[in-house]
């Protein structure tokens, strides 16, 4: 894809890690700007990539789960998206969906548990960014779940139907072969 650079010692399941110039550039722009709390910056910076990286690497992770193969990961200012083999079926496309949302929920939950029933929120440096990490992963799977073009939402609720209709399909055939059997034995 154009605009995008290689970050060469990143590879997540297997898909290599590219980055937009753009994101580069705002990168070092709140660098700049924060030069008094480098911290805070690098802090900063990296939580916004880390939301969005989180996100790919759980589409990357549940994809090579099911035996496929994630090809590349691309980080842009505002979003991310993992190229992977083709699922076979619709099926594996919303499970691949949910991946994002799974993953920044397994990191948000224990972060906003930690901040609410721990002495962690009331330290001055690390209260705030438990939180406030905890909060935006939150939020950030939570809009992404809109059934919106291009947001997980799209595919992920479609999991829901098809996992009704396989129920359905399991249990009138679970009953089929129970009254086949049942007619056999009355013949008998």
């Amino acid at each position: 894809m154009k605009g995008y650079i290689r970050v060469r010692f990143l590879n997540i399941f297997g898909a290599p890690v590219q980055i937009h110039w753009s994101a580069l550039v705002v990168m070092g722009f709140l660098f700049i700007v924060s030069v008094r709390t480098p911290l805070l910056a690098i802090i900063t910076i990296c939580s916004y990539f880390g939301f969005i990286l989180l996100h790919e690497a759980g589409h990357a992770y549940l994809a090579r789960r099911l035996g496929y193969r994630p090809r590349e990961i691309y980080l842009g200012l505002f979003h991310g998206y993992c190229t992977l083999d083709a699922p076979d079926n619709l099926r594996d496309e919303c499970i691949i969906a949910w991946g994002g949302v799974l993953a920044q929920l397994v990191v948000a939950v224990p972060l906003i548990v930690l901040n609410q029933t721990t002495p962690l929120a009331q330290l001055s440096f690390t209260g705030p960014i438990v939180a406030f990490l905890g909060f935006i992963s939150l939020i950030f799977a939570l809009v992404n779940l809109l059934p919106i073009r291009n947001l997980d939402g799209i595919k992920a609720w479609q999991l829901i139907s098809i996992e009704i209709k396989h129920f359905r399909n399991k249990a009138a055939a679970k009953k089929s072969a129970q009254d086949v059997i049942r007619r056999l034995k009355n013949r008998s």
